[in-house]
Parts: structure tokens; C-alpha cells; sequence
């Protein structure tokens, strides 16, 4: 085979991983990028001008209403007449209940021509009518130089600055003004309709630009009006170190300006960091698709070379060098065909050693399923270095050792009293005794009423390995209690630790496990005894694990009570 074709086969490999992995990642991703970019945009844009549109129908509403009001009240033939000969309680009356219907209130004042007021809703009088030169600014000017317009305006109310929007207008009779009506909304009453939003910042300006209400201080200047940056055209803006979208709408015939102003500058300075993490994720993605795309090129080339190297073992006659090919395609095909051909000629001889092999395998993978390897292997290696330092233990440990082995493979055996578990259980706690030495101690308290109870054969066994294996971490000592007891007519073991116990997410996961029927998780031990209550005794019965207050943890097993007596009987019957 020409080295060119190799090459080929992985050059096509990587232009493959190319191709249906790597392009329609970036793709797909970029486009969901642009999507939710496009989507946020829109998003803000609409609800900018969703809110702004709403906040200038209710100020337009309102203002509206207090507009026509004046005008109203100054078309009123001989209003300043019957005002000043008569009891003004009615009209008086009258204001007074058309404010209290609006959703904003306000002060109302009915002056007479020199701006004395004849009708008051409130005994302090707006700066606006105190100054010697009212007559020279601000809303009594223009009250003064149109007398037929009805005059909005920002005015400050008193000395403190406390701002309001002023409604105003001249009564005229006979072509002369004969006084002056004006209604005074304030500042925290319009505040309340444009804070309704907290996503959004909002502004009432009068034409002037002053600024009558707002969410936000900033958007206002030194000068109480709008700031600079929101003069310009509504869109995105650059305002300090802030990116903004503004949305300025007038209303009223240009009297009164809303603003409506969405901060960005967060939000795109994640799209940013966003954009900037995903340019990254794509080049380390482009580099490990390459390097892996070299690996499983040369994987595949491998797999061949095993394939040829298998048929030049045959034709030199060894039949026992088989082919390992998992890669899941034709290779593997044809590596099965390869084994299948393999065994085909090997002689009854063969087939019978592998049958032995296959049962020696089977017995320890038994062993296995009730040990942790590691546990034998370290109570083999202890014996090792004991009969060259402590000969005079060896035996106890080999003595208890074997009896612990032959227990947990008799197969005979499933069932026994608790009592008898407890004695195999201390040979194992024993081994661990001599393993750790000062560094491990244990303590078993069994109820007599509980020892003749039956269990299923090593239920404890397991629980207790695990505290070791888990318990000690980075603590020099462990200790491990064993106590019986009874609860609602049940038998109760409980196997508590001192060691540096586990955290709440970890027991919660253990929980979760515990409630399933398969086990896919490290837990075996905790599983497989949890599991084993339940198919005897039922899903009223099994384990349940507390984190204890100081340290360690405390593991129950919760089982029915039955006397070896009543058992036997059961069973005979």
C-alpha cells in the first residue's frame, strides 16, 4: 500500500471533522449569537418606546384635562364678579372636586389681576406669585403677554426649589384681564407615573428644556435641564462613561417633552465579552479538532497495521495472537471475522483451557463483588511486611482473614443472625485494627433482644469499609460505632463515624441515588446494601445517611425484626 494513500485517508479524516463538526458549531453558535443580539435590540428599542409612549398618554391625559379646566373657568362670564360679591364656596367646591377625581392632584389658586389670591386650595402661596417683579418672568409673564393661551411651564414652588408644573391662564372680560387661574401639579406626583419602570429612566420637560420631574439626577444639569447628551436625536448615545438608548417624544403641541432613556452599556459589554470568549472557544476548538483528527487518523491507520500484522502471525503459524480491534467500524468487522477464524481451527484442548480460565475468572470477579480489591491487597501486603516485623500477628490476621473469606463466599449462606454478622464483621475491623493500628478504633454495642434478629449476611461489612475508605481524609484518627436498637417494632443498626464526614450537595446527590434502581455511580457499597434491604423486605425498609453536627456521618439501616426461630419456621414451612 503507497504511503500516499495513508496520507489521503487521514487528510480526509480531518476535512470530515472539518466539514460535520467544527463548521456547523460556528455556525450554528455565531448565528445564535447575532439572533440574541438582534432579539435584545429590538427588545430594548420596543420597550423603550413602548414605556415612552405610555408615560406621554398619561402626562398628556392628565395635563389635558387640568388645561381645559382653565380654560373652562376663564370663559366663564363674570367669574371675578361673582367671586368677589358672593360666598366663592362653590366654586371653591367645584375645583376642589375635579382635582381630587385626577390621578395626580395638584394646588389651584384663582388670582385676581394684581395676582392677589381671591381662592386658594393650600395658605402657601407659589413663589411665582411673591416677587415684586412677578409680572417681569416665568408663567405670570406669559399668563400676562397671552392672555387667550393657555401657558405651561415649570415653576419652583418655595424658596427650597421644590419643583412643579404650572397650568395657567388669564380670565379676560370686556378684552381686559380681570385675573388669573393656574393649577400647580408637583414634582412626586408625576414622579409616581414615570417610576413605574425600573429597567427604564425617564424625564418631563417643558419646552424650555427644564426639567420637572425625573427618575434619575443625572440626566439632569446644573442648571435643572435635560443634560446635553439628550438633545440630539433619539438612538443610541454616548452619555459619561455610559452607553444609552433615548426615546424623546412632545406632547401638548411641543409644551411638554418626554424622555425615556435604557442604560446598554452592561449589556454590551457582555455581548463584547461574549463575542470575545467565543472567537476564543473557536481557535482552541480548531486546534484540538486538528490535533484529534490526527489522533483518530492514526488510530485507523493503526488498526490496519494490527490487521496485517494478525495475518502474517497466521501464516507463520501462531494462532494465538488475536486481533483487539473496538474502533466500532470495518475494521472491527473484519478483526471478528479474523478472531472468529482463529477459534475456528483451534483444537478441543484449547476450548477446554478456556473454559477453565473463564471460571477462574468468574470466581474472582465474585471475590471482587463482595471486597474491594484494594482490600485484599493491603491486608496481603500488611502480612508481608508484619512477618518480618510483628511475626507473632501474622496468624491473627490470616486466622481472620480466612474466616471472613470463607463467610462471604459461602453460597449456601444468606441469611443470618445478627449476632453472627457482628462476629465476622469484628474479623474484618480487626484486620483494620492491626492495619492502622492507634489510628483506628471501633466500638459495638449490640442490644441482646437484637442478636438472634436475622440479616442478610455481611449487611454491615460494606458500610463500615466505606467509612474507612471515605472517613479518614485528612484526619489521623477515625472511629467507628456500631449500635443496635429497635424503633415501631424495627430493627435499627446504626454505624456512626468521626471522620471528616461530606458536604450537603454530596449527600444530596448519594440521596438521589439511593432512590434509583440502577447505579452508575462510584457508590457501590451504599447502593448495593440499600438495594439488597429493599428486594428482601420491601421499599419500607433500607438505609439512610445523616451528617453529623460536629463531624462525620451516621449511616441506619432500617430492617424488619425476625427471631432466627420464626425465620426457620418460615423457611421449613
Amino acid at each position: 500500500m503507497e504511503n500516499g494513500k495513508f496520507k489521503h485517508f487521514k487528510d480526509d479524516i480531518r476535512r470530515t471533522f472539518t466539514l460535520y463538526a467544527l463548521i456547523p458549531v460556528i455556525i450554528i453558535t455565531f448565528s445564535s449569537y447575532m439572533f440574541s443580539f438582534f432579539i435584545w435590540y429590538r427588545t430594548v428599542i420596543k420597550q423603550n418606546y413602548d414605556i415612552n409612549n405610555e408615560i406621554s398618554q398619561r402626562i398628556e391625559s392628565i395635563v389635558s384635562s387640568y388645561i381645559a379646566e382653565a380654560y373652562s373657568i376663564s370663559e366663564q362670564d363674570n367669574i371675578m364678579e361673582d367671586i368677589n360679591s358672593h360666598d366663592n364656596s362653590i366654586t371653591y367646591q367645584k375645583l376642589y372636586n375635579f382635582v381630587n377625581s385626577k390621578d395626580v392632584r395638584c394646588n389651584f389658586f384663582i388670582f385676581d389681576k394684581d395676582m392677589n389670591p381671591i381662592i386658594a386650595s393650600t395658605k402657601k402661596i407659589p413663589e411665582y406669585a411673591l416677587k415684586e417683579n412677578m409680572f417681569s418672568w416665568g408663567i405670570t409673564r406669559r399668563m400676562l403677554d397671552t392672555p387667550n393661551q393657555t401657558v405651561i411651564e415649570k415653576q419652583s414652588y418655595d424658596i427650597a426649589s421644590k419643583q412643579i408644573l404650572s397650568v395657567g391662564k388669564a380670565i379676560i372680560k370686556n378684552g381686559n384681564i380681570s385675573g388669573y387661574v393656574t393649577f400647580d401639579l408637583h414634582e412626586e406626583d408625576i414622579s409616581r407615573i414615570i417610576s413605574r419602570n425600573f429597567s427604564v429612566d425617564a424625564a418631563i420637560t417643558d419646552k424650555y428644556t427644564n426639567v420637572v420631574s425625573t427618575t434619575n439626577k443625572l440626566l439632569t444639569n446644573k442648571f435643572g435641564k435635560i443634560n446635553d447628551s439628550f438633545k440630539g436625536m433619539p438612538g443610541f448615545i454616548k452619555s459619561g462613561n455610559d452607553s444609552q438608548y433615548m426615546v424623546k417624544s412632545q406632547i401638548l403641541d411641543g409644551n411638554i417633552s418626554v424622555y425615556t432613556i435604557t442604560s446598554i452599556g452592561y449589556i454590551t459589554s457582555i455581548f463584547i465579552l461574549v463575542g470575545v470568549l467565543l472567537i476564543i472557544l473557536f481557535i482552541t476548538l480548531s486546534l484540538t479538532m486538528h490535533v484529534s483528527a490526527k489522533k483518530i487518523a492514526d488510530s485507523k491507520t493503526r488498526a490496519i497495521d494490527d490487521i496485517i500484522e494478525g495475518i502474517s502471525n497466521v501464516q507463520n503459524g501462531n494462532l494465538e495472537a488475536a486481533l483487539n480491534i473496538n474502533t466500532r467500524d470495518e475494521f472491527q468487522i473484519i478483526a471478528e471475522s479474523y478472531n472468529k477464524m482463529l477459534v475456528d481451527i483451534k483444537n478441543l484442548i484449547e476450548v477446554n483451557k478456556e473454559k477453565a480460565t473463564q471460571n477462574i475468572l468468574s470466581e474472582i470477579k465474585q471475590l471482587e463483588s463482595q471486597f474491594d480489591p484494594h482490600f485484599l491487597f493491603n491486608t496481603l501486603e500488611m502480612i508481608r511486611c508484619m512477618s518480618a516485623m510483628d511475626p507473632s500477628s501474622v496468624n491473627n490476621v490470616i486466622l481472620n482473614l480466612s474466616a471472613l473469606l470463607r463467610y462471604s463466599i459461602n453460597n449456601n449462606i444468606h441469611n443470618v443472625t445478627l449476632g453472627e454478622d457482628i462476629e465476622y464483621t469484628e474479623n474484618y475491623l480487626m484486620i483494620q485494627k492491626y492495619r492502622f493500628g492507634k489510628r483506628f478504633n471501633y466500638n459495638i454495642e449490640v442490644d441482646e433482644r437484637a442478636a438472634d434478629c436475622v440479616v442478610p449476611k455481611l449487611i454491615i461489612q460494606p458500610i463500615i469499609e466505606n467509612a474507612i475508605k471515605y472517613g479518614f481524609g485528612d484526619r489521623m484518627e477515625l472511629s467507628v460505632d456500631i449500635k443496635t436498637g429497635f424503633a415501631r417494632d424495627n430493627l435499627i443498626i446504626e454505624i456512626s463515624d468521626n471522620g471528616v464526614g461530606m458536604a450537603a450537595e454530596q449527600l444530596e446527590i448519594i440521596q438521589k441515588l439511593l432512590a434509583q434502581e440502577k447505579n452508575d455511580s462510584a457508590y457501590i457499597g451504599l447502593f448495593n446494601v440499600h438495594r439488597r434491604i429493599q428486594l428482601m423486605y420491601g421499599n419500607a425498609y433500607g438505609l439512610k445517611i445523616q451528617i453529623r453536627e460536629n463531624s462525620g456521618i451516621v449511616v441506619s439501616l432500617n430492617l424488619p425484626v425476625k427471631r432466627s426461630a420464626d425465620y426457620a419456621e418460615s423457611v421449613n414451612s
